[in-house]
């Protein structure tokens, strides 16, 4: 049976420090894209018209194409998302990110709100098992 996770014994503590590690390392590193992608926007500007260039979603080029993981430093967190489905990895950037709740995600995905809390938890417990054998490799 599922409980809600209080945060007052070790395991749950330990998984609510390593989800705040992930969201914070992508967090990062997604800052760190966005305002790589501005330095080049205003370098590009002084030589191109951008009247003709069509609009750049930025968002959904890091969700779908994972430009901003591709530069992440931490290569076992790198090697962790890249064997994600795209639907695990757009509920866990979804939420680690933009904070969406399990509701819009549920409406965005066509699945339930427990789908979508399980696909989560899911998500962070296979990141977790695949960071742990990579620094054992190591």
């Amino acid at each position: 049976m599922w409980q809600k996770n209080n945060g007052k014994s070790e395991t749950e503590i330990l998984q609510n420090q390593f989800t705040a590690y992930l969201a914070t390392a992508v967090q990062r590193r997604r800052n760190d894209y966005l305002q790589q992608l501005d330095r080049r926007r205003q370098i590009e500007s002084l030589t191109e018209d951008f009247l003709f260039m069509p609009e750049c979603g930025v968002e959904q080029d890091m969700l779908l194409g994972l430009p901003v993981l591709m530069q992440l430093e931490d290569s076992a967190l790198l090697c962790a998302l890249k064997e994600l489905s795209e639907r695990e990895r757009y509920i866990f950037l979804a939420r680690a990110l933009d904070g969406k709740g399990f509701e819009v995600l549920a409406e965005e995905t066509g699945l339930g709100y427990k789908g979508v809390s399980a696909v989560y938890y899911r998500t962070v417990q296979k990141i977790k098992r695949k960071i742990e054998v990579m620094k054992n490799e190591f």
